[in-house]
């Protein structure tokens, strides 16, 4: 068996440094791409989801614009430090479960309750880096009840590529064909010829909206918290446990498969203080990549794994780049048909969603409760005030509970 890659050999803020002098000329092109791809991805994928929760929210103008920024800012901060720190390709991301659980939650909460919810999940995941006890929840909670959890969140996004047919059936049609199409031919970023084919169209068929897009920069706004039962329990609970089964477990093994020996505490410890100091700024929190992960970790980005950490440096550098540009790359989405929207985020969470139905029903024993964790997820149902994805856990870990056991054959 390979051994796993540790990363420098050297502790804190000298490590940093050390591997900060070695950075230009242990950059190739290979992370150089990598990690550009990586931030694109980023850019061309989860902001529609945010654009959507923020819509639903009523944020303001610039509620909107503070939350993308402080997203992408803070996710290239932590993959920036992390992979100078490790020496290995740390990439950052919020959790893009919790937006999307963000969606239909901020319906029913404010932004107040929701910047609350945020503090307590940073305090969580802090203490869990604290304590070591990400494995014990994970044996806790049963996994498929997690992700059919999420595939029921997912859900309505894979529907609604379908839905905005009646729309613009030809924009919608050629962009679902160029990602199946992309997937075919094994492209890293299936999601980016997407979004570059819709813009085309757009412009093509003169279905561009200018509304008068001016670039300005963005202001931090404090957000005062507003701590409730109601939304500790619809929003943070789901986001913990979804981050931890969708975001730091598939993001360390991630970086297992490329052979490195991921840092799983020091990179929740990080996560929750960069979280937590961010909370009332409107970040949502950061953690571990999975997804995007895979574009920079493995050998195409380098074939020498103890320089591939430059790819994770850059990618920190490009996101937090994007951040200072985040007026204008809203500006440009909003200038996009609302079908064209809706098929960009659905298809950019196609794969998750496939992968989630997956892993929820892959096991005989936990299938049925895995389906009924699903469709209690979708019905929207909110008995007591609390959501749907809060019942779908309740449900699963109960139905989990009961015994299963197989019928002998008789001799």
């Amino acid at each position: 068996m390979t051994e796993l890659y540790e990363g420098t050999t050297k502790n804190g803020l000298g490590a940093v440094f050390s591997n900060l002098k070695s950075f230009p000329k242990d950059t190739s092109l290979g992370t150089l791409v990598s990690g550009f791809l990586v931030v694109l991805v980023a850019v061309t994928g989860p902001i529609v989801i945010q654009l959507t929760a923020a819509k639903n929210g009523s944020f303001t103008d610039a509620q909107t614009s503070n939350w993308i920024f402080i997203t992408w800012f803070t996710s290239g901060f932590f993959g920036l430090f992390l992979s100078l720190r490790f020496r290995m390709p740390m990439i950052g991301s919020p959790s893009t479960a919790s937006m999307v659980l963000l969606v239909t939650s901020l319906q029913a909460h404010s932004i107040n309750e929701a910047v609350a919810s945020y503090i307590i999940v940073a305090i969580t995941f802090i203490i869990i880096g604290v304590t070591g006890a990400m494995r014990t929840i994970m044996k806790f909670i049963p996994h498929e009840v997690i992700m059919a959890m999420l595939a029921g969140v997912l859900f309505q996004f894979g529907v609604q590529i379908f839905t905005s047919f009646s729309a613009e059936p030809w924009l919608v049609a050629i962009m679902v064909l160029v990602f199946f199409f992309a997937r075919r031919m094994q492209v890293r970023a299936p999601v980016v010829p997407v979004f570059l084919v819709g813009i085309a169209l757009t412009i093509a068929l003169g279905k561009l909206q200018f509304n008068g897009a001016e670039l300005f920069w963005v202001h931090p706004q404090f957000i005062a918290p507003n701590f409730t039962w109601a939304s500790a329990i619809n929003l943070a609970l789901p986001m913990v446990l979804a981050t931890l089964a969708t975001q730091y477990a598939p993001g360390f093994a991630v970086l297992r498969s490329a052979k490195y020996q991921p840092p799983v505490k020091y990179s929740i410890l990080t996560g929750g203080f960069i979280s937590l100091i961010t909370a009332p700024f409107g970040n949502t929190g950061v953690n571990t990549s999975t997804i995007t992960a895979n574009i920079a970790v493995g050998e195409h980005a380098d074939p020498d794994k103890t320089t591939r950490y430059t790819a994770g440096v850059l990618c920190g550098i490009f996101y937090m780049s994007a951040a200072v540009f985040t007026i204008p790359i809203i500006d440009l989405f909003r200038m996009l048909p609302p079908a064209v929207i809706a098929t960009i985020a659905g298809l950019a969470l196609l794969p998750a969603l496939a992968n989630s139905l997956h892993e929820s029903v892959s096991g005989v024993a936990g299938r049925e409760v895995a389906m009924a964790t699903l469709l209690i997820t979708i019905s929207g149902i909110e008995p007591l005030g609390l959501g749907s994805p809060f019942w779908g856990l309740v449900a699963g870990m109960l139905l989990s509970a009961i015994p299963f056991t197989s019928r002998k054959k008789k001799s």
